[in-house]
């Protein structure tokens, strides 16, 4: 009980460093021109994000960061060590003003604790060590590590293209970049939407999870120190999970014939086309 207590308090900890360490990035343009002071400035980022999150109510980023590693290697001193690694890294970034992100801190010190832990308690016990790929998302953790490398780039090609547009006299060719802009922006948006919901579609069929047990199953199938009937047993679970992954995928590929119906008759409607 008090390891849990301690936990809860790093955590209040990490918080508050991430107040000063990552929210502190958000006012630093207004404040720095002088359009809002220090206080208006905070004041202005606290109410929109909490108005964000009851407009939203989305933990888009957090399950991301929850599920990076598998709940099976997500143990209390994997916690404890993430946030222990999280906060010190924060406090190094900030102490000598290196722009880093808290999220993706948390992340690598999320996956670096659970392999630590999987690999020493292998050890001491004497079994194989597990596949990496039953310890950690490699696909999420690879979208991660990709965008902290586009997003510099991403915007520094957004700001080409609008200062282009700022600086430019020609009203009509402002006017011209500025539709073009926006048509873009639609399009992506709308793009996203559907995304959005093809991804809530799969999550609700179990698509993530059924890949996620067949990955592990398929890992445990690797090791070399399995017995026959443990192997059997594997197999079995195996082709069951592979029959349930198929037919999932059968019923998200009908449930998208309905998804161009969401946005005029809504989820009722759909809900009962696809179960009926």
């Amino acid at each position: 009980m008090s390891f849990i207590i301690i936990i809860i308090a790093l955590a209040l900890i990490f918080d508050y460093i991430n107040g000063f360490h990552d929210a502190a990035n958000s006012i630093a343009t207004v404040v720095s021109t002088k359009v809002l002071t220090p206080f208006q400035a905070v004041l202005w980022a606290a109410f929109f994000n909490f108005i964000a999150y009851l407009i939203f109510k989305d933990h888009a980023v957090a399950n991301t960061i929850g599920k990076t590693v598998f709940k099976e290697y997500i143990t209390l001193p994997v916690i404890f060590s993430g946030l222990i690694a999280a906060i010190i890294w924060n406090l190094i970034t900030w102490w000598f003003g290196i722009p880093s992100s808290s999220s993706h801190t948390l992340i690598g010190g999320f996956a670096g604790a659970a392999l630590t832990h999987a690999i020493f308690v292998s050890f001491t016990d004497g079994s194989e060590i597990p596949a990496l790929n039953t310890i950690i998302d490699y696909g999420k953790i690879g979208k991660i590590i990709a965008y902290i490398f586009l997003a510099p780039i991403i915007g520094m090609f957004f700001s080409i293209f609008f200062t282009l547009v700022t600086i430019n006299k020609n009203l009509w060719l402002k006017v011209g970049l500025l539709l073009a802009s926006c048509v873009v922006i639609w399009i992506s948006f709308m793009r996203f939407q559907h995304n959005k919901i093809d991804g809530n579609i799969s999550k609700y069929f179990k698509i993530d999870k059924f890949e996620h047990d067949l990955e592990k199953v398929q890992g445990e199938l690797s090791m070399h120190s399995l017995t026959n009937d443990k192997k059997i047993i594997l197999e079995n679970q195996k082709q069951e999970l592979e029959n349930q992954l198929n037919d999932s995928k059968k019923s998200v590929e009908m449930a998208h014939q309905f998804v161009s119906d969401y946005e005029m008759k809504g989820s009722k409607y759909v809900a009962e086309k696809i179960f009926n």
